[in-house]
This record gives C-alpha cells, structure tokens and sequence, in this order.
C-alpha cells in the first residue's frame, strides 16, 4: 500500500464563485466525503497537490490528510475519488476525497498493469488491454497500489481473464464474472482489397447505363 501526506485547510464557503475565488489565489478548491459523514470544503496549495496528483494517478494511494481549520487540525485518511480539470489548459480546478477508517473496508479502484513481451506478438499479433482497472473492496491497510498481470506466455488468439489475476490477501474484487478479459492478443487485422476485372467493370457500366435508360418521364395528359 502507497501511503502519502497532505495538508489542507478548510474553506466555510461555497459555490462556483467561493471555488473561482480559491482559483484566483492560486490554489485548488476540494470536498471531503464520506459515508455517513458531512461534506466538508476543503483547498489545497497547487503545488502540494499537483505534487501528490502526480504519484496518486499512477496507483492506487491512501492519503493522511491533515486538515487545518483557524486554530485547529484534524488528520483523516482518504483516498482520491475524482479529479476535474480544465479541458482547454489540462491544470486540476477540483479534486473529491472518500474519507476512510482503517478498520472498515471500503470500495476503491485499482490500475492493472502489464508486465512482460507476449509470445504472440513475435508471431506479428498486437496486444490489447481491455480491462485497465478493476473496482476491488478490502480494508484501507490492504489496499495494493497496482494488479499485476503477466502476458509473457500468450500466443495470438489467447487471453488472460478476471480468474487469472492473484489478488493480495483480504483484497476481493466486486466483479464476479471470472471469465471477464483482462488482455488478449489479436492476430493483425489484414484490410480486403477488391479488384474489379475489366471486363466486369465494363459489364457493370452498361448494366446501369441499361437501367437508367428504362426510367423515363411519364408524359403529360393531353387535356
């Protein structure tokens, strides 16, 4: 499990304009939820959590977030739940944390990532990952920052499934078809080519220069 620290402080007001204010300043407005716990307002230094975001994204992380209000502090553990950015610079304007208690087990998602070079793509086949995350529930000090999979052994055409993934002990995932594709290798995709003979071409020349000709106007009724 990747643990990492976080400082935050608590923000009393809300709303686009209490969060565009918190943007000017450069920092970056947040919320703290969890179940059945308050919603709770909380900004972050850009730098601090742009730091943070940039180890957060590559895995699954538990994070000890110390929050600062006036005089006082309260430490939490919580884990990103989303991230919004602005879709024209890419630069984080809201981020979601999911409090958690370490003696409760909880619901979190979790990358897979591939390890190894397929047998099947010596043979020219492409490897496709299609399942990148998996949503497992565990308690928060068995979180795994990653799934792992091995793809050393796969020709074209075969694959690997949910059942042939090892979870750590006390991780369960809350998918329940086993048989779901985690990777497969495909054999390359070959694009069919027609060619026309040109005695066919001419044939399909007159064919529709014969049917357009058979379509004619109706004439007009002579009144």
């Amino acid at each position: 499990m990747a643990m990492m620290e976080l400082t935050a402080v608590r923000r009393h007001g809300s709303g686009k304009e209490g969060a565009r204010k918190v943007l000017s300043q450069g920092k970056v407005p947040g919320v703290m939820y969890g179940k059945g716990l308050e919603s709770r307002s909380i900004e972050f230094n850009r730098r601090d959590l742009e730091k943070f975001l940039s180890v957060a994204r590559r895995g699954a992380v538990i994070v000890r977030l110390n929050v600062q209000d006036k005089t006082e502090s309260k430490e939490s553990y919580a884990v990103v739940k989303e991230i919004q950015t602005n879709p024209r610079t890419d630069r984080v304007i809201h981020v979601d944390f999911y409090e958690v208690a370490f003696g409760k087990k909880f619901r979190i998602e979790v990358p897979i990532r591939v390890k190894g070079k397929a047998v099947g793509i010596e043979q020219g086949g492409i490897v496709e990952q299609v399942t990148r995350s998996l949503e497992v529930e565990c308690m928060p000090r068995n979180v795994p920052e990653f799934l792992e999979v091995d793809v050393t052994p796969l020709e074209i055409g075969h694959s690997l499934h949910l059942e042939d993934v090892t979870f750590p002990e006390g991780v369960h995932p809350l998918e329940k078809d086993t048989k779901a594709t985690i990777v497969a290798v495909h054999a390359p995709r070959v694009e069919e080519v027609v060619t026309v003979a040109p005695e066919e071409e001419e044939e399909a020349v007159a064919t529709e220069a014969a049917e357009g000709a058979s379509v004619a106007e109706p004439e007009e009724e002579e009144k």
